[in-house]
């Protein structure tokens, strides 16, 4: 508001692109208000515990209580996000594709996009005047970059051999080197993508400022608050709680696990299953109908509804909440073209027109 009353008289502000990015782990600690580490809510005495997944600084739901974080009593508080530190990192499932094409594209030892010194200058200069002449760069001259890396066997920068990297999904890839098949760990695939350049990003369509490859890998999961995610308390008075922390109880306990396995020095084989649960746990929280892998359910039997089905679809946020808006006096019609109408009309059936039709008098 302040920034608006700076302006001078008549003046209008004027947005002129909206731009997406990826939160850094740092980011992602740093907008957290507690390290959510404890897989229960509530203790005997119905109260959130310290550090669980109710803790009353990510908000509160219930009437006159304050919030720990801003002293705002229901409704005025917006909540509060958490975060959980994953054992060990976790490919986001939503980013695979994108993954699996920078690490086709780039070296495997320095990081740099797999193109000669000359061509790589030349695609700069070519980005420069496609960003003067049209205002941005397409889309499909970075899909055309990426394309001509992938081709090139051996990294002209340092001369390492590059191999045929196989994506099995959902999130899993398989590097087919000489020695032969072998996995590579989440961990490995992050110091992959750790090592590509800003500038190299640049010519992939990338900003690394905001949006680095290696955030894609989780190393810190973000907790959303209570208000997101409310419990209900049912009529026989057992408190219900929502399925995102029911999901995220399943994500905190194999974490747990999984940490402790690996302070014990456990085989390799039992951090390995682990991890997979783990990487389970947060790709279902995040997309539960994700082909060729079994949903999260209830113990009833109920499939679980996580981030991405309460986004997408016709009950969705943006198409059942934010657009959806029941008004008066509005209807649905089709719009067809007509023989006595102009191309530029639009035919509205003569029962609506008489239904939706209102006199209104503009003169004595």
């Amino acid at each position: 508001m302040a920034e608006a009353m700076r302006l001078p008289p008549g003046a209008v502000k004027v947005i002129k692109a909206i731009k997406f990015g990826l939160l850094s782990p740092d980011e992602i600690r740093k907008m957290s208000v507690v390290e959510v580490q404890t897989p229960d809510t509530y203790d005997e005495s119905g109260e959130p515990i310290v550090g669980g997944l109710m803790d009353g600084r990510l908000g509160t739901l219930e009437p006159g209580q304050r919030c720990r974080t801003c002293g705002n009593r229901d409704p005025f508080c917006p909540g509060h996000f958490g975060h959980i530190e994953l054992a060990v990192p976790v490919i986001h499932i939503e980013f695979v594709k994108i993954i699996h094409d920078l690490l086709r594209a780039t070296c495997r030892s320095c990081g740099r996009l797999r193109l000669d010194t000359n061509t790589i200058e030349r695609l700069k200069k070519r980005m420069g005047r496609l960003e003067k002449l049209l205002g941005e760069v397409p889309e499909s001259f970075y899909k055309a970059v990426m394309k001509e890396a992938m081709k090139n066997k051996e990294c002209p920068h340092c001369g390492s051999p590059n191999y045929k990297i196989e994506l099995i999904k959902p999130t899993t890839f398989y590097e087919h080197t000489e020695a032969g098949v072998q996995y590579l760990t989440p961990s490995a695939v992050r110091d992959r993508l750790e090592r590509i350049p800003d500038e190299d990003l640049r010519l992939m369509g990338m900003d690394p400022e905001s949006a680095r490859p290696e955030w894609m890998v989780l190393t810190v999961l973000p907790v959303p608050p209570v208000y997101v995610r409310p419990a209900i308390t049912l009529e026989t008075g057992i408190r219900s709680e929502d399925d995102l922390t029911h999901k995220l109880v399943d994500i905190l306990r194999i974490n747990q696990r999984l940490k402790d396995d690996l302070d014990a020095g456990a085989p390799p084989l039992i951090i390995q299953d682990l991890s997979e649960l783990l990487a389970y746990h947060v790709n279902t929280y995040f997309d539960n109908e994700i082909s060729g892998i079994p949903p999260a359910k209830h113990r009833s039997g109920r499939v679980l509804k996580t981030l991405a089905q309460r986004l997408r679809g016709k009950t969705g946020r943006f198409r059942g909440n934010l657009t959806g808006k029941r008004v008066d006096f509005s209807a649905r019609t089709v719009i067809s073209p007509g023989t006595n109408i102009n191309f530029n009309e639009v035919g509205v059936p003569i029962e609506i027109a008489m239904k939706l039709r209102v006199p209104e008098r503009v003169t004595h």
